[in-house]
C-alpha cells in the first residue's frame, strides 16, 4: 500500500515560508529566535527527507543506496526534532544558564542522541534498525524501538522541564508551548495505526505555525527597523532571570540627541540611521566575541543583557561602542554626531528586579550627555534611585497613615501690606530616607494613580485648616490648592471638591484651585469640562508655572483664571538682563486681560521692589518665608500682625466684610 506524501509537502510549504519570514524579517537576531528558527530547519529537512524516502520507496526495488541514504537522514533528523523542541523550551523559559553550564547535565540529555546517530551509522552494515527484503520493501529491525526511546527520552525531558519552570512563562504562552506535545502524539498515534498517512511532520508544521504566531510573535517581539528584539521581549526576559537566578550584565545605551534627528532626518532617514547603529552595536559584540541578548526600545534606546561568564569582557567592549557612536557618520553624504551614553549594570548587584531596570533605564535616559561609559553605582548615587526603587510602597504606606503632611507658603499682598493668601504645599518625609521632594514622588504618584488620593488629602486637609480656630483670626482669605495635570482629567472632580468642601462647610471662594501650564496645555475636553464645572460652583483658578515653557496665551484667555503666577524662570531678573524686558511686557499683557499677577521665586528687597514697580499684586517667595508646617505658619503670621500693629480680631472682620462683598 502506497503511503499518502500529501501531508508532507503541506508541511513543506508551511516550514518554507517560516523559514523566509524569519531571514526576509531579520529575525535572526536573539536566542529565543534562533533556537526556534534551528527547530523549523530541523523540522524542515526531516519532512524533505520523509518526502523524499517515501518517493524511491515508491520507485520499486531500485535505488538502494538512494533509499538507505533518505530514511537513515530520515530517521536522524527526525530523532534531532525533539532535542531542538528541549532546546527551544529551555530557551523560551530562560533557564539556559542552570542546564548548558551543567556538565553533567549536558552528558545526559546529549548521549541519547549521539547514541542514536551510532546506531544509524552502524546500521548501513549492520542493518539492525532498518533495511529492505530482495522485493525492496522496508523492514524495521530488532534494533528500531531506539528511535522510539530516544523520542521518549528527549520528550519527557521538554515536559520536566516546563514543569520545573513553569512560573517563568504567563500562562497563554505556557499553554501554547505544552499542548504541542499530546498534539504530536496524537499525530505519531494516528500515523502508527494508519501508516499511509504521513500526518506527523504536518502536525509539527501545524504547532509549530501556531508557536510563532501565539509565543514568539513576530509583530510585538521584533522590531522592523532593526530587527532587533523590542520592549514585550526585554521585560519577559528580566522576568525570567529573577525567577530563574541568572547572573548578567545590562549594558544602556541611549542616543541622548535622537529626537532632534529624528526631527531633522525625517521618519526613513532616521530608521536606516537606527539600523546603522544597532549594527555598530552587534558588530562590536561579535568582535569582543560578547554573547549578547539584543533590544530597541524605541527613541534611540538600545540595550544589551550579556552572559555573567563574559562579564570581564564587557567594560572595553562598552567603551568601544561609545566611541564608534560618538564619532558619528556620514549619513547619505552628512556627518551626523551622536550623543551616545553607555552605561554598565549588572544584575543581581546593582538591579534586582524588573522594576528596578525600568526605573534605571528611565534615569540613564534622563542624562545628560557624557564621554565615556557609566557605570550604574554613579547614576544610582546622584539619582535617588534607592528612594525612587520603593516609591510606590513609600506612598501607599503615607497615604495608609497620613505621613504626607501639608506646608503653608504665605503670599504678600502689595496693595494691602501683608499677607492675604498662602500656597499649600505636599511633603513627605519617612524615618528611612528622610525627606523626600515633591519632585520625585509627585511623578511616580501621577504614574501609578495615587495622585488622586494624595489630591483629595492636601484638599482635605486645608478645609481642615480653614475650618479650625487658629485660622479664623490670620487674616488669610484664601488657600491656594494645586491640581495635577491627571486629576484635571478626572471625571466627577467638581463634585468631588465640592463634597470635601461641604464636609467642613468652605466656602468655594476661600479655594483658589491651581493649574499648571502643562495641565492647560492638554486639548482634553473632561479639562475645559471640569474648569467649567467648578466655577459655576464658585471656585477661582490660577495658571501656575507660567512661563516654564508650555505658554500658550490663547488657553488663558479660554480658561476662567483670575490669576496668572509668573514661574522663577521670568522672576530671575538678575540672571539676565533680557529677562528684565520679558518680564515688563508680559506683566504689561497680562494685566490688560484684567488678571492679577503672583511673582514667584522673590529671594530678596531689590527683586521685590522691581516687580512692584513693574505692577505685580502679589509676592511668593524665600524673601518673605519658605514653605512652612502648619504651626510654624500660623505662628509666622501672628507674628507678622502683631509687628506691623494689625490687630487680629480687626483683621477678622475686615476679612468677612471682604466675603460679604463677594456674596
Amino acid at each position: 500500500m502506497e503511503k499518502i506524501a500529501y501531508f508532507d509537502y503541506a508541511a513543506i510549504v508551511i516550514f518554507g515560508v517560516l523559514i523566509i519570514s524569519f531571514i526576509t524579517r531579520k529575525m535572526l537576531k536573539g536566542r529565543l529566535n534562533r533556537d526556534f528558527l534551528a527547530l523549523v530547519v530541523v523540522a524542515f529537512f526531516t519532512t524533505i527527507f520523509d518526502a523524499y524516502a517515501v518517493a524511491f520507496d515508491h520507485s520499486g526495488d531500485n535505488f538502494y543506496i538512494a533509499k538507505y541514504a533518505f530514511h537513515t537522514l530520515y530517521l536522524l533528523f527526525h530523532s534531532c526534532t525533539l532535542p531542538f523542541y528541549l532546546i527551544f523550551v529551555i530557551g523560551i523559559t530562560g533557564s539556559a544558564h542552570k542546564t548548558t553550564k551543567n556538565s553533567t547535565y549536558k552528558i545526559l540529555m546529549s548521549l541519547p542522541i549521539e547514541v542514536e546517530v551510532f546506531m544509524l551509522v552502524l546500521n548501513l552494515f549492520r542493518h539492525n534498525v532498518f533495511h529492505f527484503d530482495e522485493n525492496g520493501n522496508y523492514i524495521r529491525g530488532n534494533l528500531f524501538w531506539i528511535n522510539y526511546a530516544v523520542a521518549i527520552f528527549y520528550l519527557v525531558a521538554a515536559v520536566v522541564h516546563l514543569i520545573v519552570y513553569r512560573k517563568t512563562l504567563q500562562i497563554g504562552r505556557y499553554i501554547s508551548i505544552f499542548m504541542i506535545i499530546p498534539a504530536i502524539i496524537l499525530a505519531v498515534v494516528i500515523q502508527f495505526l494508519y501508516p499511509v498517512l504521513l500526518i506527523e511532520s504536518f502536525a509539527i508544521s501545524v504547532c509549530v505555525l501556531y508557536v510563532c504566531l501565539i509565543v514568539i510573535r513576530p509583530e510585538e517581539n521584533i522590531d522592523s527597523e532593526t530587527g532587533l528584539l523590542r520592549l514585550p521581549a526585554y521585560v519577559d526576559n528580566i522576568r525570567k532571570a529573577q525567577i530563574t537566578k541568572r547572573y548578567m550584565v545590562f549594558v544602556f545605551i541611549d542616543i541622548s540627541n535622537y529626537r532632534t534627528l529624528n526631527r531633522s532626518l525625517g521618519y526613513q532617514s532616521s530608521s536606516k540611521l537606527s539600523l546603522e547603529v544597532a549594527r555598530v552595536i552587534s558588530e562590536e559584540c561579535r568582535d569582543k566575541r560578547i554573547r549578547a541578548e539584543y533590544y530597541y526600545i524605541g527613541e534611540g534606546r538600545y540595550r544589551l543583557i550579556v552572559e555573567n561568564d563574559d562579564r570581564p569582557l564587557v567594560p572595553e567592549c562598552a567603551k568601544t561602542i561609545q566611541k564608534r557612536l560618538s564619532d558619528g557618520f556620514t549619513f547619505r553624504g552628512v556627518e551626523i554626531s551622536l550623543l551616545a551614553n553607555v552605561c554598565v549594570a549588572h544584575w543581581p548587584e546593582d538591579l534586582q528586579d524588573e522594576k528596578s531596570v525600568m526605573l534605571f533605564g528611565g534615569q540613564v535616559d534622563e542624562s545628560p550627555y557624557r564621554q565615556g561609559v557609566i557605570y550604574a553605582k554613579e547614576i544610582m548615587r546622584k539619582k535617588n534611585f534607592d528612594v525612587l526603587k520603593d516609591l510606590d510602597s513609600i506612598l501607599e504606606d503615607a497615604l495608609t497613615y497620613r505621613k504626607f503632611e501639608v506646608y503653608y507658603q504665605p503670599i504678600y499682598s502689595i496693595k494691602e501690606r501683608r499677607f492675604t493668601t498662602a500656597e499649600a504645599l505636599i511633603r513627605l518625609k519617612t524615618e528611612e530616607h528622610g525627606f523626600i521632594p515633591p519632585d520625585i514622588f509627585i511623578p511616580v504618584a501621577e504614574q501609578n494613580g495615587t495622585i488622586h488620593r494624595i489630591g483629595h488629602y492636601v484638599l482635605e486637609e486645608v478645609c481642615r485648616f480653614i475650618a479650625s480656630d487658629d485660622f479664623k483670626d490670620l487674616g488669610i482669605q484664601v488657600i491656594d490648592v494645586n491640581l495635577s495635570t491627571i486629576q484635571c482629567l478626572e471625571k466627577n472632580l467638581a463634585k468631588e471638591i465640592s463634597m470635601i468642601l461641604a464636609a467642613y462647610k468652605i466656602r468655594p471662594e476661600q479655594i483658589n484651585l491651581e493649574i499648571t501650564e502643562t495641565a492647560a496645555a492638554f486639548e482634553q475636553n473632561e479639562l475645559m469640562t471640569n474648569i467649567e464645572n467648578l466655577s459655576a460652583r464658585g471656585f477661582h483658578f490660577s495658571l501656575d508655572d507660567y512661563g516654564t515653557g508650555y505658554s500658550n496665551i490663547s488657553r488663558a484667555i479660554e480658561m476662567p483664571l483670575s490669576i496668572i503666577k509668573l514661574d522663577k524662570s521670568i522672576t530671575r531678573i538678575d540672571e539676565n538682563t533680557k529677562l528684565y524686558a520679558i518680564g515688563v511686557n508680559t506683566i504689561r499683557m497680562i494685566k490688560d486681560m484684567n488678571m492679577d499677577i503672583v511673582a514667584e521665586g522673590i529671594e530678596d528687597v531689590e527683586t521685590l521692589k522691581k516687580f512692584e514697580e513693574m505692577g505685580c499684586d502679589y509676592i511668593q517667595g524665600f524673601y518673605f518665608s519658605k514653605p512652612l508646617p502648619r504651626d510654624e505658619f500660623v505662628k509666622f503670621i501672628k507674628d507678622h500682625l502683631e509687628k506691623n500693629g494689625i490687630e487680629p480680631e480687626t483683621k477678622e472682620t475686615e476679612n468677612k466684610e471682604t466675603a460679604g462683598k463677594e456674596e
